[in-house]
Formats: C-alpha cells, structure tokens, sequence
C-alpha cells in the first residue's frame, strides 16, 4: 500500500500514526499542539476522526446516555467534533509539519468532505467495518483504506473485504 510516497508493508519499516480522534474535545488548538507532539516524537501520520454528528446519528441520539455520562452521545460528539475549518487547518497544519493526515469518517458526507480536501487515504474505524454503505461509499474514492478490525469477527468483515477487494 502507498499513501502519499510512503510504501507501507511488511519489508518496510514500521509506519507509525498517532491517534488523535477525538482526544482534542472539539478545541483546535489542543488538537495543533496534539499533531506538533506526534511530529516531535517521530510519528509520520496523524489519524483524526471526522464527525459529522447531523449525518450519523438520528434524533433518539439525543436521548441516549452513555455509561457514567451526563449528556447524551449525540451532545458528546458534537461537543467533541471539530468544525469543517477547523479539520481543513488541522490538516493543513499536519502537512506543514511534514506529516500525512488521516482521519475515520463516520458517514458519507464526511467521507465526501475529506476526499474534497485531499486526504489520501481512509481510515475505517472497527465499529464502522461492517458498515457496508459506509464502505461501499468510501471505495469509489479510489484511495488506500486502512480497515480497522479490533470489534469484528471473520464472518462480519467478510462483506467488507470483499467490497475493498472488488474496487
């Protein structure tokens, strides 16, 4: 796999990407400082989550409390998320730095939104793998898709495989 000029694979040395996600609850400039101590401690790529909170959650979102929690998931990630321009200048100060920027989209306008700002490649986060119109959304981008696995099984990343296989 290549994403931007780096080769990634087994003969190649290790590529190391700093998770971000939402770490930064929703502040740009915690996630800049976030992104400039990655670069200072060797990390190649940054790994962001875009969230689009409207796009991937329906209204009973906003009755849902996660576990020890005193407001609802849909108030969680949006207080979390970061705004359009605030993930096109943290792109843009991750590539000033040197590094690739990836980030997870968590629907499909957020994948159209990253593709539209040039990322070059995707990331598609566990809970997300077996998100068959996510993914089918995701390959016509003719990018790299790194499919991440840690809440899956074989049996249901099987679809999914086969959709990336198949672009």
């Amino acid at each position: 796999m290549k994403i931007k000029n780096r080769i990634i694979g087994p003969n190649e040395f290790p590529f190391v990407i700093a998770e971000i996600g939402i770490n930064h609850n929703g502040n740009i400039e915690i996630a800049k400082k976030m992104v400039l101590e990655a670069a200072k401690s060797g990390a190649e790529c940054i790994k962001h989550q875009t969230h689009f909170v409207e796009d991937e959650m329906t209204e009973e979102a906003k009755s849902i409390f996660p576990p020890n929690a005193d407001m609802s998931i849909w108030d969680v990630m949006e207080k979390c998320s970061l705004s359009r321009d605030d993930e096109i200048s943290l792109k843009n100060h991750t590539e000033n730095l040197g590094m690739i920027y990836l980030s997870t989209p968590f629907s499909r306008s957020a994948a159209d939104f990253l593709f539209e700002i040039g990322v070059k490649a995707f990331k598609i986060g566990s809970g997300e793998a077996d998100n068959l119109p996510l993914i089918r959304h995701v390959v016509q981008f003719q990018q790299p898709i790194i499919l991440s696995t840690g809440m899956q099984s074989i049996t249901s990343l099987r679809k999914s495989v086969e959709i990336i296989n198949n672009s």
